[in-house]
């Protein structure tokens, strides 16, 4: 950003368009050592709310017509009587949208928690209280990863790595409570028996989420405590000396025991949810609707599948999708799509659902990235002055990289000759 060539954005512009924490989060998020960020600027009509790019052409004139609605505003530029009497048009950045929306993220997810406190009796949750052996599996992965991360956040903020915790926050809080664990709760929620119990542990982490995100988001933050103070009144967890503080300003910082930790656990939901996103992924790219449950088989080692077997019934119910088939044996349906993940091909049968021909041009697409990969990855190998200097582990490292990408190649080939087949008369 450059004060003298105007494609500057004004804190208070952000603030007023997304909110305070948006540009708190959006500014933690892209703080670096030493390196500069890249962030484009727009300005945003006032009168339609379109975004307009901000170039050389246009970032210093006083007043801009918008290209949706056809309507003048004037720029930080203006100092004509006839352009400072219409509106201003602020310059934003997308960058700072990612706060906005995890506040929004933030939000639903208390008011789901909130939703399902009925008949919670506020108690205590301490050291003894929480036994990890005599949790569920879910419940135990939650206070695994509680623990993993706020040492990974304590961390790096400890390191002035903001740009880390945050990262870490949004990925934890987004993708694996959110999208994960409120999801699994549903059915235990809706269960007299199990429901004190999952009340507990979404209390458990969302708290914990609130207090790691204090000093990156802290409006937000506070006013869903005082949320939580309303509705569960005395709560307390293992690191709370007398309960809950009034404000979360002086709250104990989280400091989940090192026996909550579950690496194996943590392993198993890894690929669980690496699973689960494959197939979203598959579903959002071939644009099948949400209610159409897809058949989908996983291939993968025996012991992957074992840890797997008990989250079979989770897979179908998050991804909407029928399970037809999990172990080394599992093979694609004709056509199928094909992702690697976390170890594994999860093969989704799109019979029917899918263009056949734009998925060919896609698969042949990701086919020639990876060959290029494989290309770049033996010429490395083949340098006689890396084999030389380079530690061995760091040669056997690129050996193995070169080994999964052969593989990778060798599955994507066999998945486009059979869409090949299919699409031939």
């Amino acid at each position: 950003m450059s004060k003298s060539k105007g494609n500057g954005v004004d804190p208070l512009d952000v603030i007023e368009a997304l909110g305070a924490d948006a540009l708190r989060f959006g500014m933690a998020s892209m703080a670096t050592e030493t390196q500069d960020v890249r962030m484009p600027v727009e300005f945003q009509c006032p009168h339609c709310a379109a975004r307009i790019e901000q170039t050389t052409h246009n970032r210093m004139l006083p007043r801009i017509e918008c290209s949706k609605c056809k309507e003048p505003f004037r720029t930080q530029w203006a100092t004509a009587p006839d352009d400072l009497a219409l509106p201003r048009g602020p310059a934003l950045s997308e960058r700072f949208e990612s706060g906005r929306n995890f506040s929004n993220k933030l939000w639903n997810a208390t008011r789901f928690v909130l939703m399902n406190l009925d008949g919670y009796a506020a108690c205590r949750i301490g050291h003894d209280a929480l036994d990890p052996a005599a949790l569920p599996l879910e419940d135990r992965w939650l206070a695994s990863r509680l623990a993993t991360v706020t040492r990974a956040a304590t961390d790096a903020i400890d390191a002035y790595r903001f740009a880390e915790a945050a990262r870490v926050l949004y990925g934890f809080a987004w993708d694996e409570f959110c999208s994960a664990y409120l999801e699994l709760c549903k059915a235990r929620l809706a269960d007299a028996a199990a429901r004190p119990q999952a009340q507990a542990m979404l209390l458990l982490g969302l708290d914990t989420i609130l207090r790691l995100l204090h000093p990156i988001m802290p409006f937000v933050t506070e006013e869903i405590w005082q949320h939580l103070r309303d509705a569960v009144g005395q709560r307390g967890f293992p690191w709370d000396a007398h309960g809950a503080s009034p404000s979360i300003m002086t709250a104990a910082w989280p400091a989940p025991p090192q026996a909550w930790i579950d690496e194996p656990t943590e392993t198993r939901f890894g690929t669980f949810l690496a699973i689960v996103g494959a197939i979203r992924e598959v579903r959002s790219r071939q644009n099948v609707p949400p209610k159409t449950t897809l058949k989908v088989a996983i291939r993968a080692p025996r012991h992957t599948a074992d840890l797997l077997a008990p989250l079979r019934a989770s897979i179908a119910s998050m991804a909407t999708a029928e399970i037809t088939a999990a172990g080394p044996e599992a093979e694609p349906a004709a056509g199928a799509a094909t992702i690697a993940v976390a170890g594994c091909d999860v093969f989704v049968d799109l019979a029917g659902l899918i263009d056949v021909e734009a998925e060919i041009a896609r698969l042949t697409k990701e086919n020639d990235r990876t060959a290029g990969f494989i290309e770049a990855k033996r010429a490395k190998l083949a340098d006689t002055r890396f084999a030389a200097n380079a530690p061995p582990p760091v040669v056997q490292k690129e050996r193995d990289q070169l080994a999964e990408l052969e593989a990778k190649l060798a599955r994507g080939a066999e998945t486009l000759a059979a869409l090949k087949r299919r699409s031939s008369p």
